[in-house]
């Protein structure tokens, strides 16, 4: 190629159009320090680690969950509703606690140790107090994603500040994750309010939807899984919860909890509690009082069962108990069964897979929304050309298409034949987002071969696309596979371009 060539380049993709256009809109609105200020806020965000709103109902299990998910008791949990405030937990190299006031004033909050008991009196500060706590955790689990934990839909705290949730998690949030004992219409209003913006509707692709205390679900016990299986399955076909949420799963938040915090103190308890009969345990578990007073096994203290029943509730420590009898003979056997039992592996693949591994899109949707907020709200004179942008981007971006798509083949919501099934995961983008990857082929395949291999699959997709035999739904999500080896094939083009 010559100099006075010019060199092909790809085109840019939809999180770097949308920062582009975000600080264009900074730019326009720079004479309004409040909001500009605001957009530079969103514009640093997108270099962090993905923010996930873990909110729902009252004593939904919030701060339960994020413990499981952290892998660490940072969150307090307690009998009765007490967050009060949005409180962040994301990644630090030393513990650390930041309140913030409704004005933007930040307060160091002097700690060596995150204790639960430290944040949950900074919880129950009223929300014109205190409007937002920030703890720096050295949690690994907190490196690639920072969890918000709301107030209940429905709390006190929401209802005082007159902010609803929702406010709070479209400013704060990249994605979201519902948790409900049992979807309500107020669970099901909210998550349509959360989708009323004009990205939230063109994008549908942040929510997972949570049955957050599964081993509640029917009259518990060993049925209650199986049951909370089956009502999952019900309100994926929901029409009303397909259009917001990616995916519905069961999960038992406490089982979770109790799984990623075990240690071997916990599994010498439980050990010694799975050697009595079956009829002395069973005597144990008739109630709360007797467990943690009795005096047998007499290497169990009363401060160990009180904190096994806190921490794994009744239903825990019968399963852990119970898989120990089982085969679960040491401490790595035991973890790994109470989180495969949990379903919080589940959730984590899900987090993973709809999340963190397509975050550049649900990134690009919050700067788009971070736009639309502020051309909504501050509409000005020569804000036309902003607007047509921002349209320009909704209609074209074809990665949450992707995201969609992806989301319905996993959960069941669009089903394919396991051959195409595959196909069209690995065009998608489902096992990575690298050319090569998703064409099925090694990292070191020539341009030719990749060439041919996205020809051959645009002419497959383009043909199911026009199938008569398929309804609607199927050849709608055959021509967005279809799209996605356009966008190969014109990737192809650009390269050859430019070599």
């Amino acid at each position: 190629m010559t100099a006075s060539t010019s060199t092909a380049e790809a085109p840019a993709g939809l999180l770097q159009q949308a920062r582009a256009l975000l600080i264009r809109t900074m730019t326009f609105y720079r004479d309004d320090p409040r909001t500009a200020s605001w957009l530079r806020e969103r514009l640093e965000r997108i270099e962090a680690p993905l923010r996930i709103a873990v909110t729902g109902r009252v004593k939904s299990g919030k701060s339960t969950l994020i413990n499981a998910l952290v892998g660490a008791e940072l969150a307090p949990t307690d009998a009765e509703e007490r967050t009060q405030v949005n409180t962040v937990y994301q990644y630090g190299p030393e513990p650390r606690i930041t309140a913030y006031t409704p004005h933007g004033a930040a307060q160091n909050v002097p700690v060596t140790t995150l204790d639960p008991g430290t944040i949950r009196d900074l919880q129950r500060w009223r929300p014109d107090e205190i409007s937002r706590l920030v703890i720096d955790s050295p949690s690994p689990g907190l490196q690639a994603i920072t969890l918000i934990e709301t107030p209940g839909v429905s709390s006190s705290a929401v209802k005082e500040t007159g902010r609803s949730a929702l406010a709070q998690i479209l400013s704060e949030a990249d994605a979201m994750l519902y948790l409900t004992r049992h979807p309500h219409q107020t669970d099901i209003q909210f998550l349509q309010s959360a989708h009323e913006l004009e990205v939230a509707r063109r994008a549908p692709i942040n929510t997972i939807l949570a049955f957050s205390r599964a081993d509640e679900v029917g009259s518990g016990g060993s049925d209650a899984m199986p049951s909370a299986d089956r009502v999952a399955e019900l309100y994926r076909n929901e029409p009303r919860v397909r259009s917001f949420a990616q995916y519905v799963l069961p999960v038992i938040g406490l089982l979770g909890q109790a799984a990623a915090t075990l240690d071997a103190d916990d599994f010498d308890a439980l050990a010694a509690l799975a050697r009595l009969s079956s009829a002395e345990f069973e005597n144990l578990l008739l109630s709360a009082d007797r467990f943690v007073n009795s005096t047998t096994p007499e290497t169990v203290s009363t401060t160990t069962r009180q904190d096994l029943l806190q921490r794994f509730g009744r239903f825990g420590v019968e399963h852990a108990v119970t898989l120990i009898t089982r085969g679960a003979g040491d401490l790595k056997k035991l973890r790994s069964a109470l989180l495969a039992d949990s379903r919080l592996n589940d959730l984590q693949e899900s987090l993973h897979q709809q999340f963190v591994e397509r975050q550049e899109a649900l990134r690009a949707r919050s700067v788009l929304m971070a736009v639309e907020m502020v051309l909504r709200a501050n509409p000005r004179s020569g804000g036309r050309q902003l607007r047509g942008e921002f349209e320009r981007l909704l209609a074209n971006a074809h990665e949450w298409d992707e995201l969609r798509l992806l989301s319905a083949l996993r959960s069941g919501q669009v089903r394919l034949p396991p051959h195409e099934r595959e196909a069209a995961e690995r065009l998608l983008g489902a096992f990575g987002n690298q050319r090569h990857i998703r064409l099925g082929r090694r990292p070191d395949a020539p341009e030719s071969e990749l060439s041919n291999r996205a020809s051959d699959a645009l002419l497959q997709w383009r043909t199911l696309a026009m199938d008569p035999m398929r309804d609607h739904v199927h050849r709608e999500a055959a021509r967005t596979v279809l799209r996605s080896c356009e966008r190969l094939i014109a990737d192809t083009s650009v390269r050859d371009t430019a070599g």
